[in-house]
């Protein structure tokens, strides 16, 4: 028995879990301090979705803050004078100590739900400690020196730095948003961006946002400002008739933190979340797992393992390679099945099927090419499998982490998009159809790249490696062309057409027809091993192209503005594709496989005399 066959993959199966298990564990909230982890699980309503505290604060946060969801609080004059005292001071009390202990813990990264009270407390706070944080990421030059700003690392800053400049700020607003958005430059766009995260801000200071009192049977829910004026005067207008307890309850809670006192605070979180469990049981429910999803953050520890299934992977191809494969193999399964967790999760919060917008088409994509490659690597047993199902897995898992930065990633279906019957069948199938094609380029991407720089690409590998291919196209053709004709049927119910030209119908239309070419080239004899791969990898530009392209395009059904970032990427992945194609254009006889396979035939060739 080979222990080394064994043991390893199962000691790396365990670190593995052992990984997920420790980053899902949720922290406790402390006995004596504020219950923030329990005033993060209230569900509130948000832009028409019943979500936790804990998810609008931080994608308000994360929005302003490009991309963090976590921020580094500013000490007071008076607490950064008390905290260098205490730390000169040799012999401290146990009173002094508890309080260094309390101001360092305050210099830490904190969650955003802590940000969150910070800001709907600030207009009742006298130091507005809400304003001292440095949470707005300004990286224009033209804009940082509107506002007298210097550039310093990180690019964040605080309302209290630029206060001053307002007015020209406002001046400037005014000035770019008169200007059409196609000649909007540079400054504009940061100009009118920093605004719309200044509108935010100010919104939940004067708790305009988020709608967290239920205001009854039937009636709707209202932010907290608006039902606390509507309770104040019905009880002066009448006696008899008492405030609102979710008014008073909430209020509570914000005056306590106000005035540091986390026993008062967490009693009155208590008799708030009382009252809004008997409103929404279910939805609180719901929100209580959302919350462990958010901390959890399964994807991103996803990206993380699917690297190591990489790197594992490649070490492969220099030493142990049955031991490590199958190493690469099962942990790949592993966080596949982490993976599959999350994206059910996501579905059990939703209500909705897999895909429904950019972010969720990327994490379905990137679940489909792990799962295509895990069954490719169980038939072939060649770590291929692994290596493309690693990159696939981990970079469609990036594109959906860049993704998030937009806002909400599970937003409220648009009218025309409400229907899950068509999202499961049409948007599902099409997805299908994309994740296959990606999955076929980047097995023609491994075949050039195994062929052209190193010498595994021996003739089993070669024939292997295309069979690959073309199962893989021929499941891209099926799913992408039965998508397709769906997508004409939910049409002609939505518009009243099957076929208009928009441009999104075009990028489905292209990526049916190139995986027919490709079918029909293998059995036409146009195009051998390597003219397969080739083909599969210009397969990759154009399902970048209907995905991302398209919808980037301004017009048709299916625009969903115009994003630089996603443009930008789409060119350098578009280049990166061509420059690919290049190499593998390179002749064969100066790859070092082929080479290598020359140098082996001539060394035959000398032994066989000395042979006979």
């Amino acid at each position: 028995m080979n222990k080394p066959g064994v043991f390893i993959p199962a000691i790396v199966l365990v670190i593995g879990f052992v990984y997920f298990y420790w980053q899902a564990a949720l922290p406790a909230d402390p006995v004596d301090g504020f219950h923030f982890q329990e005033f993060s699980r209230l569900p509130i309503i948000d832009r028409g979705r019943i979500k936790p505290m804990d998810t609008f604060a931080r994608i308000s946060l994360m929005v302003i803050n490009d991309g963090f969801q976590t921020f580094k609080p500013e000490l007071s004059e008076k607490e950064k004078s008390e905290l260098a005292s205490l730390k000169n001071k040799s012999n401290r009390s146990a009173e002094e100590n508890k309080s260094l202990v309390a101001l360092t813990g305050k210099e830490k990264r904190q969650p955003a739900v802590r940000w969150l009270l910070d800001v709907m407390t600030s207009r009742f706070s006298d130091n507005h400690i809400a304003e001292r944080h440095k949470v707005f990421r300004i990286e224009n030059d033209q804009l940082l020196g509107l506002l007298g700003l210097q550039p310093r690392p990180g690019l964040r800053y605080s309302i209290e730095e630029f206060a001053g400049q307002m007015a020209e700020l406002e001046k400037a607003g005014k000035a770019a948003d008169q200007k059409e958005n196609s000649k909007r430059d540079a400054f504009d766009k940061s100009v009118l961006q920093l605004a719309h995260h200044l509108q935010s801000f100010m919104e939940i200071a004067a708790l305009q946002t988020p709608l967290v009192i239920p205001a009854g049977k039937g009636e709707d829910w209202k932010p907290f400002m608006q039902a606390a004026l509507e309770s104040r005067n019905a009880n002066q207008a009448d006696p008899n008739i008492s405030m609102n307890p979710a008014v008073s309850s909430f209020g509570q809670m914000l005056l306590s933190y106000l005035k540091n006192e986390p026993l008062n605070f967490n009693k009155a979180l208590g008799e708030y979340k009382s009252l809004i469990q008997k409103e929404l049981p279910v939805q609180s429910e719901v929100s209580n797992f959302e919350v462990f999803f958010n901390h959890f953050s399964p994807f991103y520890h996803c990206i993380v393992v699917y690297l190591f299934v990489f790197l594992i992977s490649c070490f492969a191809w220099v030493t142990a390679p049955a031991t490590l494969n199958k190493t690469a193999f099962w942990l790949c399964i592993l966080t596949l099945l982490v993976h599959t967790w999350a994206l059910g999760s996501r579905m059990y919060i939703q209500g909705r099927p897999p895909v429904t917008n950019l972010y969720s088409s990327a994490i379905f994509i990137g679940w489909g090419c792990v799962l295509g490659c895990i069954m490719l690597e169980g038939i072939y047993k060649n770590g291929i499998g692994n290596i493309v199902g690693s990159i696939t897995g981990s970079l469609t898992l990036l594109i959906a982490q860049h993704l998030s930065a937009e806002g909400d990633t599970l937003e409220m279906m648009q009218a025309v998009l409400d229907t899950n019957f068509w999202l499961a069948t049409h948007v599902t199938c099409v997805t299908l159809g994309y994740t296959a094609t990606f999955v076929a380029g980047f097995l023609g991407i491994v075949y050039v790249m195994m062929g052209l720089i190193t010498n595994t690409l021996t003739p089993e590998r070669d024939k292997s490696l295309t069979q690959m291919t073309y199962g893989v196209v021929c499941f891209a053709m099926l799913f992408s062309f039965v998508g397709t004709v769906l997508g004409g049927i939910w049409a002609d119910q939505s518009w009243g057409r099957f076929w208009g030209w928009d441009p999104k119908e075009n990028g489905a239309l292209l990526i049916v027809i190139w995986n027919a070419v490709i079918l029909h080239a293998r059995w036409g004899g146009m195009a051998k091993n390597r003219g397969i791969a080739l083909l599969s990898i210009a397969g990759n530009m154009i399902t970048g192209w209907s995905w991302f392209g398209t919808n980037q395009l301004g017009v048709g059904l299916h625009a969903y503005g115009f994003n630089d970032q996603l443009a930008w990427g789409l060119t350098a992945f578009w280049i990166s594709q061509l420059g690919l194609i290049g190499l593998g254009l390179i002749p064969r006889q100066y790859w070092l496989s082929s080479r290598a396979a020359t140098h082996n035939i001539t060394n035959l060739a000398k032994l066989q005399p000395k042979q006979a």
